[in-house]
């Protein structure tokens, strides 16, 4: 079923595209809806197609050698998914999976591939998607090597983190305890304790689904091993 150009306007990636082109994109689009822990993406296959949630949240995760799920990254609304099997024609990497009920387009690789070639723009925004990719597995890597459970905590925090308009820091839409956890290789249980920890101290308090820090500082204090609790 053909996808409304209405929703493909509302992607980031194909705001530089004019509206008959983004017409005929529609054609070969489709429209999908996933419920909570539906694998979208999965591992070690070619990428058909390119993935861009419309909304609900998603996650790239992987396994370790001990047969632990490892979580990777976010895939946010107006985000999309799937690009690095797309541009080098290679097998996916990881596995992606649905944390809430989403809805998201699927392109026809082809059909990017020809975009990317044609449409500076398109190039340039996945390019960018690309590297940020890289510098957030760097940020990572760099956080599992810290050997306090609590440092770990705290630098995912950070780098969640985002300062709003007006000044506050925030996390909208905050992961949960466990989705934390399988980024950062800890327990649920001791993500628990830690927040419950950073709440009874007033680093941060939980409004709805987003997260408030309110002593960013104190976070960075405990990550960088200059404070222990």
């Amino acid at each position: 079923m053909a996808v409304e150009p209405l929703l493909l306007k509302q992607f980031d990636l194909f705001k530089p595209l004019p509206n008959d082109v983004i017409a005929q994109l529609g054609q070969f689009s489709q429209l999908v809806e996933a419920p909570k822990r539906k694998v979208v993406m999965e591992k070690n296959q070619l990428a058909h197609s390119l993935g861009l949630l419309l909304d609900g949240r998603l996650q790239g995760v992987d396994m370790t050698l001990d047969g632990r799920e490892a979580g990777l990254y976010f895939v946010e609304p107006n985000d999309f998914f799937g690009e690095l099997a797309v541009i080098d024609q290679l097998p996916t990497h990881e596995t992606v999976i649905a944390l809430l009920p989403s809805r998201f387009v699927i392109v026809p690789a082809k059909i990017i591939l020809q975009l990317v070639n044609e449409v500076p723009q398109v190039a340039a925004i996945i390019n960018a998607r690309l590297a940020r990719r890289l510098r957030e597995a760097l940020v990572q890597r760099t956080l599992l090597s810290m050997s306090s459970p609590l440092q770990r905590v705290c630098a995912q925090l950070i780098q969640l983190t985002i300062q709003t308009p007006s000044g506050e820091q925030s996390i909208a839409f905050a992961p949960t305890h466990q989705e934390i956890a399988i980024m950062i290789n800890v327990t649920r249980e001791t993500v628990t304790r830690v927040f419950q920890k950073l709440q009874n101290n007033g680093v941060i308090i939980r409004q709805g689904n987003s997260l408030q820090v309110l002593n960013i500082q104190h976070l960075n204090l405990i990550a960088s091993g200059e404070q222990t609790e």
